[in-house]
C-alpha cells in the first residue's frame, strides 16, 4: 500500500508541478525562443525544451571570403539558427539569417523552405523581393521571389516575381524544386507546375532589415492539419545560392510542456522507486 501511495503522489506532483510554456507568437520577437538576435555577434540562442534547433552563428561582420560550408558568403549569406517546435497542433519554425534587403541586388536570394514528411515533401514560398535598400517586413501574402544565381560567385544574377499564386507564405506539395548551379546542386527554390496543389498559408513574418542591420528574422506557424496527418521530418532552409545551410530533423516533436511533465515523472516516480519494489 505504501509503494502504491508513495507512486500516486509522485503522479499528482507531475501533473501539478509542471511549470506552464510561454505559447508562440508569430511576429517576429524571438524571446519566446529563447533567442536574442542583436547586430556585432551579440546574439544569443538559448532554445528552450521542446525546441529541436540547429545553431551555426558566425561572425556578423565576415566578408564574402569568409567560408560557410559548403560556400563561402560572410554575413550576407550567413544562415545562423533555427528552431522547430510544435505547439496546439501548430508547427513553429524560426530562422535566424544574416540575409536583408540591405546587402544589395547582387547578395540577396534567399531560399524557400522545404518542409519533408513520412510521406511527401512541401514548399513553403519565402518571398525577399529584389533588396538593395531599406525593405519593410514581409508577411504571408506577399509577391514570391525567384531568383537566378551566378555559377562561378553565388551572387544574385537576375530577379522575378514567382508564380502569381505562389505567394509568400503559400504551402504548396507536387512543386519543381530549382537547384542551385553550384556543386552540391542543392534544390534551394521551387516553382509551381501543372500538377502543384495550394495546401495551406503559413502565418508568416520576415523582418529583413527592420530589426537589426546585420541580420533578418524569418518566424512562421502551419497548422499540422494541412499535412493531412503525415508526420514532418526534416525542415532545411538556405540562401538560394545554399551558400550556407539550416537543417532540423525530427521524428515526432513533443510539445514543450508534455516533455517536461514527462521528465518530472521520470525524476519523482525514480525517486519513489529507490530501495522499493517497483510499482504494481
Amino acid at each position: 500500500m505504501g509503494t502504491r501511495n508513495s507512486c500516486a503522489v509522485a503522479l499528482f506532483l507531475c501533473f501539478c508541478s509542471v511549470p506552464a510554456f510561454a505559447a508562440f507568437v508569430v511576429d517576429g520577437n524571438t524571446s519566446d525562443w529563447g533567442v536574442t538576435v542583436a547586430d556585432n555577434n551579440a546574439s544569443t540562442f538559448n532554445f528552450p525544451a521542446g525546441v529541436f534547433s540547429m545553431v551555426e552563428d558566425t561572425s556578423d561582420t565576415a566578408g564574402d571570403s569568409f567560408v560557410l560550408n559548403p560556400h563561402s558568403g560572410g554575413q550576407n549569406f550567413d544562415a545562423e539558427a533555427m528552431g522547430v517546435t510544435i505547439q496546439n497542433n501548430t508547427l513553429f519554425v524560426l530562422i535566424v539569417s544574416g540575409q536583408r534587403p540591405d546587402n544589395g541586388f547582387s547578395r540577396y536570394n534567399p531560399g524557400d523552405l522545404h518542409i519533408v514528411t513520412n510521406l511527401d515533401t512541401y514548399g513553403m514560398e519565402m518571398g525577399g523581393g529584389i533588396g538593395g535598400g531599406t525593405g519593410t517586413t514581409i508577411n504571408q501574402g506577399a509577391t514570391g521571389s525567384t531568383y537566378t544565381i551566378n555559377a562561378s560567385t553565388g551572387f544574385t544574377a537576375s530577379y522575378a516575381d514567382a508564380d502569381p499564386s505562389q505567394l509568400a507564405g503559400s504551402i504548396w506539395k507536387n512543386v519543381t524544386w530549382i537547384p542551385t548551379p553550384l556543386t552540391p546542386a542543392t534544390p534551394t527554390e521551387f516553382a509551381i507546375n501543372g500538377g502543384s496543389t495550394n495546401v495551406g498559408t503559413a502565418n508568416y513574418f520576415f523582418t529583413r532589415n527592420t530589426v537589426t542591420s546585420q541580420h533578418s528574422i524569418m518566424e512562421l506557424s502551419i497548422p499540422l492539419s494541412v499535412f493531412n496527418g503525415q508526420s514532418v521530418q526534416q525542415i532545411s532552409w538556405q540562401p538560394a545560392c545554399d551558400n550556407d545551410e539550416l537543417s532540423v530533423s525530427l521524428t515526432s516533436v513533443p510539445e514543450p510542456a508534455t516533455l517536461l511533465m514527462s521528465l518530472g515523472c521520470i525524476v519523482l516516480l525514480t525517486r519513489g522507486r529507490k530501495n522499493r519494489p517497483i510499482c504494481e
